[in-house]
């Protein structure tokens, strides 16, 4: 479930860079993730620029996800625990999603390792991202509250992790 939170926020977050033009761009979320026999919702806000990103998850558990192009720092407090991976290696979905089109219905598409990320708009603004991922997951994440081009605080994209946590570096 790890690996499905990570690599959600930052497909979503690379789309939002990518296929919208945008300084800084900022929402609350609800998420699911469901799966065959299981369903799990998610709720919080995230801010974003063109070169860094964080997600704030606040149910059903607080979780606080950075992202730069080359790392992703995952914090949980409940857990006491920070786990750093270095994302280099990771192709750069911006280049791919840049490349998302509108399909006839006005849904914008784009496709990355298989797996294809409709983005709906409501105007300018992206208002609900949905896939099924690569372990059949469904994802759906729902945006309110979308800010395009509002101030943002560039220190809220420093994690900064308690010395009392444990730090998993992957």
């Amino acid at each position: 479930m790890k690996k499905t939170l990570i690599s959600l926020a930052a497909s979503c977050i690379f789309a939002f860079a990518s296929g919208i033009e945008f300084d800084t761009l900022s929402a609350n979320f609800s998420q699911t993730v469901q799966s065959d026999d299981a369903k799990i919702s998610y709720g919080g806000d995230f801010s974003a620029t063109k070169e860094h990103a964080v997600w704030h998850y606040k149910t059903p558990t607080i979780k606080n996800i950075f992202f730069s192009f080359t790392k992703v720092v995952v914090i949980e407090p409940e857990l006491e625990q920070a786990i750093i991976t270095n994302i280099k290696e990771t192709p750069n979905l911006t280049a791919i999603l840049a490349n998302a089109k509108p399909n006839k219905k006005g849904v914008y598409e784009a496709s990355f390792d298989d797996v294809k990320y409709l983005i709906e708009m409501k105007g300018d603004l992206p208002s609900k991202i949905s896939y099924t991922d690569k372990m059949d997951n469904k994802v759906v994440i729902n945006l309110s509250n979308v800010r395009k081009n509002a101030p943002v605080n560039e220190a809220i994209f420093k994690p900064t992790i308690p010395k009392n946590y444990d730090i998993i570096t992957q």
